[in-house]
């Protein structure tokens, strides 16, 4: 369901209203001293959070009491990132954060300062962001691999920006920025959840039609609808997720044969600290993609096969074949059968049932649905992976960065001539290799540190890549990480199969994360 989240803490530690909002929201976007809020109202909400289950966020802006955070300031980006290390240190272990005000809508426009706030993000070991989906932060975000919560609000209304051709929040000065009346938020909220979509007339008898995204909705605590909107909110986006799951948004179907397969989604980081992976898809790039396609959240669940099941359809709707290429074929009701390509979308029918055979190439599939109300290509219609694959290497290597320990390397350019192969030893936490001349280090014994998705450990039977059901320490050499963008592309080896390495700078490796991002745009 999507989440109600809220602004809290704006208005002193013993106000009757926030105190009754906790009780009734999902997570609590808390306020850390920068517009609003002290260290003693921070300290109350946050206790709250935790006597009633609420989600904490961190909420944070531009340090700017007088105008509650709603006026741009022109900050060198040392001073700005100073302020929010000393709002963020009033919420310590918290790893999720909300932009306020101003800032939250800068960040939204401005390429620039996303990116410094991104990478601010990562710096802080924040595991979650909420923010607009067609945010610039939100693409700096999803680059670094930071998990965003795409947001929308119930209580205020929504402009069309012609010139940067993406939704906007009407500016506060504008007549009716803010809804007051709750049988108007509420139905936009029921707009956004069951259909995708919010008027940006400002008129509601003769609406005006975008799309929007959202897996949270936010009310504003200082609005005069704050409690009774909240009160009903929750209904309303419960009755939609029903109507959903009655359409098949989420998927709906039943495994005949159960094969080898089970649901994924994305990883979610900043647990590390205590000792959890990320996990999620092994090939995230596939599972946005199918996503993608037909109109779902990018971050949908999806089924991940690596042994083909047989799946029978039980409502109607799309569905997408991503990943590795399997063999499939869609046995209508009727008996009738068509052969299904791998990157298009296809109409399905109830009792309709998708059978699979061999395996062409590639480790993990992803089949992902939607009901007959989704959005995405119109079914027949293909976006195979040549279509949005640019980012990947032309020579088919998998690009590395210099690890930690890289240094102990006798000779680190025996590690590009070897010729590695994959070995059957391998699984979702990591894969080893095997190869000739191999290479070796002059390091001893060292104590344990933290590891990465990608990372190269070189034991003393060869190196192992670690994969994102990885353990989050290791005790051999950390020789070298494979990027970011490639932990996708590593996924989808097969046991026995001949693999390259290249090296990349820094520098190289963030716009290679940059141009992957660009090649999802595609489909957004």
């Amino acid at each position: 369901m999507i989440q109600v989240n809220c602004d809290i803490g704006e208005r002193g530690p013993l106000h009757n209203g926030d105190r009754r909002l906790m009780e009734l929201v999902h997570i609590a976007n808390i306020a850390c001293d920068g517009h609003a809020g002290d260290k003693e109202s921070v300290e109350a909400f946050r206790a709250l959070a935790v006597a009633h289950g609420v989600g904490v966020a961190a909420h944070l802006s531009y340090p700017d009491k007088p105008n509650f955070g709603r006026a741009s300031m022109d900050l060198p980006e040392a001073e700005l990132l100073a302020s929010l290390d000393a709002q963020l240190a009033l919420l310590p272990g918290v790893k999720m954060v909300k932009f306020h005000g101003a800032l939250y809508n800068d960040a939204w426009r401005d390429a620039e300062l996303a990116e410094a706030l991104a990478g601010w993000l990562m710096r802080s070991a924040i595991g979650t962001i909420l923010a607009p989906n067609d945010s610039e932060l939100a693409a700096a975000a999803r680059r670094l691999g930071i998990a965003v919560l795409r947001e929308a609000f119930a209580d205020r209304r929504y402009a069309w920006d012609d010139e940067a051709a993406h939704l906007r929040l009407s500016a506060r000065n504008e007549p009716d920025a803010a809804i007051t009346n709750v049988a108007e938020a509420l139905a936009q909220a029921d707009e956004i959840a069951r259909r995708g979509r919010v008027n940006v007339s400002g008129d509601p008898a003769n609406p005006v039609w975008k799309d929007i995204k959202a897996d949270t909705i936010c009310i504003h605590s200082d609005s005069p609808i704050a409690v009774e909107l909240a009160e009903k909110l929750r209904t309303v986006l419960e009755a939609a997720q029903k109507a959903a799951a009655a359409a098949g948004v989420r998927g709906n179907i039943r495994l005949v044969r159960p094969g080898f397969c089970g649901t994924a989604g994305l990883p979610v980081y900043g647990r590390q600290d205590v000792g959890i992976s990320p996990a999620g898809a092994m090939d995230c790039f596939a599972l946005r993609r199918g996503n993608l396609m037909l109109g779902n959240p990018e971050g949908a669940p999806a089924l991940e096969i690596v042994g083909p099941p047989e799946i029978e359809l039980l409502t109607p709707g799309r569905f997408a074949l991503t990943g590795a290429a399997l063999e499939a074929t869609l046995v209508r009701a009727d008996g009738a059968k068509m052969e299904v390509d791998h990157s298009r979308v296809y109409e399905a029918e109830a009792g309709d049932r998708l059978t699979f055979g061999g395996r062409r190439y590639g480790m993990y599939t992803y089949f992902s649905f939607r009901g007959r109300a989704g959005g995405g290509p119109p079914p027949g219609e293909a976006v195979p992976f040549v279509a949005v694959g640019g980012w990947t290497d032309p020579n088919g290597r998998i690009r590395v960065l210099p690890g930690p320990e890289y240094k102990c390397l006798r000779q680190p350019a025996q590690f590009f001539i070897t010729q590695w192969r994959t070995t059957v030893k391998m699984d979702r936490m990591g894969m080893r290799l095997s190869g000739e001349p191999g290479v070796d280090c002059n390091m001893g014994n060292m104590i344990s540190g933290a590891v990465a998705d990608g990372t190269v450990q070189l034991t003393p039977d060869g190196p192992i890549i670690l994969l994102r059901h990885r353990q989050t320490t290791g005790g051999y050499p950390r020789i070298f990480n494979v990027i970011s963008a490639d932990m996708d592309l590593l996924a989808q080896y097969n046991p026995g199969q001949a693999i390259h390495f290249f090296q990349v700078s820094l520098d190289e490796a963030r716009a290679i994360a940059r141009r992957k991002e660009e090649a999802l745009d595609k489909l957004r």
